[in-house]
């Protein structure tokens, strides 16, 4: 595996950068942990494939700072008591590792169907000693038990299948947190009559050169 080490200050002066993140606070301890997260990305790439961005730079601008306007918007878009995180499709960690490591006092599952992105996963927890992040080789669908009081998801799949196969997963008073690129405007007309968009909040990066929107939905019926 090809050694990609990332600098701290980099990331934090990149961070402290973007327009829409002037407001995040992060600390040095935090700017160490995703510098490390980037590098372990880069490095385990070059055998394992968890991202078609290979270029220092990008993994910063499309990986980091897109996870953290998800941190940002956190409390606007999930319930007033929130422990506990489901990140749906977690493939290289994104946005879950960030999230970890920008909120210890959340509890962060990421599950994923691929063994290698799991064992990855796995070891990121331990080298950036996220104590409060955990990896689960599984479908989604076939998880029991726990339920969850936000679940979210970057590139995972269409909101309908979303909400669908994580139906028995989300909290009572739970919120799905879906991050996108265009406005999918097709995807919510397809989502079920049981669930309704609460929030929609548009973002620009890249000194607006990048789109994204976060999509806030909730259970209005039982599914």
């Amino acid at each position: 595996m090809m050694a990609i080490d990332f600098d701290p200050s980099v990331i934090l002066e990149k961070i402290q950068e973007e327009e829409e993140l002037k407001q995040l606070e992060v600390t040095d301890e935090q700017a160490e942990k995703l510098a490390r997260f980037s590098s372990l990305l880069l490095r385990w790439n070059a055998v394992y494939n968890l991202t078609s961005i290979k270029d220092p730079d990008d993994v910063v601008k499309l990986h980091i700072i897109d996870s953290l306007t998800l941190v940002k918007h956190l409390d606007e878009l999930a319930p007033a008591k929130m422990e506990t995180v489901l990140d749906v499709g977690s493939g290289g960690g994104l946005p879950a590792i960030p999230l970890a490591i920008m909120r210890p006092d959340l509890k962060v599952t990421m599950v994923d169907a691929v063994q290698k992105k799991i064992i990855f996963l796995r070891q990121v927890c331990g080298g950036c000693r996220l104590t409060n992040a955990q990896a689960l080789h599984l479908r989604v669908e076939q998880m029991k038990g726990e339920k969850y009081d936000v679940i979210t998801s970057r590139a995972f799949s269409s909101l309908k299948t979303m909400v669908t196969l994580t139906r028995h997963l989300l909290a009572e008073d739970g919120r799905w947190i879906a991050m996108k690129g265009k406005f999918p405007e097709s995807e919510i007309q397809e989502l079920p009559e049981a669930v309704k968009t609460e929030k929609e909040i548009f973002i620009r990066l890249n000194q607006g050169e990048l789109e994204r929107v976060l999509i806030g939905m909730k259970r209005i019926d039982s599914l």
